[in-house]
């Protein structure tokens, strides 16, 4: 009876101890929240440490596209909205007011809107990072078209993808702690236009297109240099090349974005707007025609 009861105690004992460390791995895979920007240390963050977030309004960028889909590039449009808000660390979410226990996140959120033959494609990913460290806190994004919707968050160091398409459904995988989101590039790159740029970074791949073939991230060399237009960062991975060109003055608005495949936006209009009181009729009289 002693052996037996020794032995469930062993058992319990070791049980327990496998939770705490398959815990503790948990927690390490989760501290996204805390990780900073990338060789932030070279990097520039006065942009976003500027007064000028705290104006009350939101940084509203229109974009003419051209989006490489289906062996074909078609005419769509995009916003890059970026805004300052407050965090209720708690939920994870935006808070109403600014609380004792949270702390301030710049927001982008990345709207894209592409008409493909009969169907048009409404795309949206939200990518919120903290204001002070450059952290990244957040990620949701959605695509909807006539064929089906996909979706994707990250929150608390895991991403949770849900697709209809074959081979893809629904997946919940750590998020890599050193990955960039692809889809908040238009903001994180911008440490790097005044600072150092560093030799490479690791990219977690958009989840604005829909399809999540493969939940990895990928590492890309960067090459920064100066163009006519500001300041290009230019990231390789194999055949894979993003190229963003950003105003040389702060805050670094994004002027121009190119991949490999064919994909351009072009910026068409940019202002400091509080755009969630832009709603009513005749308010998009605010969008250069091509991007209405």
């Amino acid at each position: 009876m002693k052996i037996f009861l020794k032995a469930v105690a062993a058992l319990i004992l070791l049980t327990l101890t496998l939770w705490a460390i398959g815990s503790d791995a948990e927690r390490e895979a989760g501290n996204v929240n805390a990780a900073p920007l990338p060789a932030a240390a070279g990097g520039d963050p006065s942009w976003r440490l500027s007064p000028l977030w705290d104006d009350g309004k939101a940084e509203l960028c229109a974009y003419d596209v051209t989006w490489a889909r289906y062996g074909h590039r078609f005419a769509g449009r995009s916003l890059l909205i970026l805004v300052k808000e407050p965090w209720a660390p708690d939920l994870d979410v935006k808070a109403d007011t600014a609380r004792e226990d949270g702390f301030e996140v710049l927001k982008l959120n990345h709207v894209r809107d592409v008409a493909t033959g009969i169907y048009t494609y409404h795309q949206m990913a939200s990518v919120f990072t903290r204001r002070d460290s450059g952290a990244l806190q957040k990620v949701a994004a959605a695509s909807t078209e006539a064929c089906g919707v996909s979706s994707a968050e990250m929150t608390g160091g895991r991403l949770e993808t849900r697709s209809y398409f074959d081979g893809q459904g629904d997946r919940s995988v750590p998020w890599p702690a050193r990955a960039l989101p692809e889809d908040g590039l238009p903001a994180a790159l911008r440490d790097y236009v005044a600072g150092k740029a560093p030799a490479a970074l690791e990219v977690f791949p958009s989840l604005l297109a829909g399809r999540f073939p493969e939940l990895k991230a990928a590492r890309y060399e960067v090459e920064k240099k100066e163009v006519a237009a500001g300041v290009e960062i230019r990231l390789t991975s194999g055949p894979s090349v993003l190229a963003y060109t950003f105003e040389k003055a702060p805050p670094h608005r994004l002027v121009r974005f190119e991949r490999e495949d064919g994909t351009v936006y072009q910026m068409a209009k940019c202002e400091r707007l509080p755009y969630w009181e832009m709603h009513g009729p005749g308010d998009e009289a605010w969008l250069p025609p091509g991007v209405r």
